[in-house]
């Protein structure tokens, strides 16, 4: 089940997930089909019929959604809250890209359903910050400067949210993790994996294609981490205390291969890899952003915005019904975060890496993350 943060009580719908349990009988006993042998894995993302341009489409519509809103941190800049939203939706043509303009797709249809008009309310709550004609300060509403580096500005709530960022953060949730982990890998076992269309393969295998356009991450990662995305992209931050590069994409490798070859047991198994190792990714994000607001815990705009961040990758911990993490959990390590970030201590921050790293088992590389 699904439920939404205490922290954002006054913009969040509530959440409910519901699972539709699959059952498949037999009128009677087949023999065990033998594990294929004798098919190779790649190095690389370079299988037959490979086609997730629908993925890498959303990615770069985020990424212009993210561009526009960092417009916001320059004072006396206002921003279009029917902008962001249309943006959002793919409508009125408001992206630079052209391109991307006239391409089918969108990111709110894609949002786990309940939460869409909760990202819509985020694009209000940051349009209406951006009207503020004075600084931002705790209590007040507007551009915060870095004490310690003039040339970082960021604009943030009276609270010190700083909403560009939970937004772009809650969206790798609630639309690239949601959609791989419930929509694409969750319903493997059930898709046809004997019809080929050509330049998508089987439904199977474009299923997972599609996962893994989700995770952002070049054919070729991680030898090649400089075009990384989104998800793969922090990996790669983590992944010196992680290993989190060579986990998820040798998974990634192993699965699709075991797919393209009828291998469903190594298929599951390697599934199961990724469905692990990407929610424990999430965590080290999200502890790797509070751990950075530590060490500049005097600067009210760089702390509140390593905090923001790090609340945007607890909240995307929700958008899998098979989580790990409990909802009472995450609501938990919010708590200890607090609603006022310019009030936030060590203590607090410690709090919620604690609670984080006991849930997956990460205390022994949280320091290091």
């Amino acid at each position: 089940m699904i439920k939404n943060s205490n922290l954002f009580k006054t913009l969040i719908l509530g959440l409910v997930i519901s699972s539709a349990a699959i059952s498949c009988k037999k009128d009677k006993e087949e023999e065990p089909v033998p594990a294929p042998t004798g098919y190779t894995v790649p190095t690389t993302y370079n299988f037959t019929n490979v086609n997730y341009g629908g993925q890498t489409t959303r990615l770069l519509m985020l990424d212009e959604i993210g561009t526009y809103m960092t417009t916001g941190n320059t004072m006396n800049t206002v921003l279009d809250a029917q902008k962001l939203k249309d943006m959002y939706a793919n409508t009125n043509s408001q992206f630079t890209d052209a391109a991307l303009n006239t391409d089918s797709k969108q990111l709110k249809n894609k949002t786990y359903s309940l939460d869409q008009p909760l990202f819509d309310a985020y694009f209000d709550t940051l349009a209406m910050h951006s009207q503020s004609t004075v600084a931002g300060a705790n209590g007040t509403a507007g551009v915060v400067t870095s004490s310690s580096n003039s040339s970082k500005k960021y604009l943030q709530g009276a609270n010190g949210i700083e909403y560009a960022q939970v937004i772009k953060k809650g969206l790798m949730g609630a639309v690239f993790y949601f959609q791989a982990m419930d929509s694409y890998l969750a319903n493997l076992a059930i898709d046809d994996n004997t019809n080929v269309v050509a330049g998508e393969g089987t439904t199977m295998e474009h299923h997972f294609d599609e996962a893994f356009g989700y995770f952002g991450a070049p054919i070729d990662f991680p030898t090649n981490t400089a075009s990384a995305k989104y998800w793969s992209s922090y990996s790669n931050k983590v992944d010196p205390a992680l290993e989190s590069n060579a986990k998820l994409m040798n998974a990634f490798l192993a699965a699709r291969a075991a797919i393209s070859n009828k291998d469903n047991a190594k298929r599951d198994t390697e599934v199961a890899k990724i469905k692990q190792n990407w929610e424990v990714l999430i965590a080290a994000a999200a502890i790797h952003e509070l751990n950075a607001a530590k060490t500049v815990l005097a600067d009210d705009a760089i702390r509140n915005h390593y905090v923001s961040e790090a609340i945007g990758f607890i909240m995307s911990l929700k958008y899998n019904s098979q989580k790990t993490i409990t909802q009472t959990q995450i609501d938990q390590t919010l708590a200890f975060i607090g609603s006022n970030i310019y009030t936030i201590s060590q203590t607090n921050i410690d709090d919620a890496i604690n609670s984080l790293s006991t849930v997956y088992g990460l205390d022994a590389i949280k320091g290091s993350l």
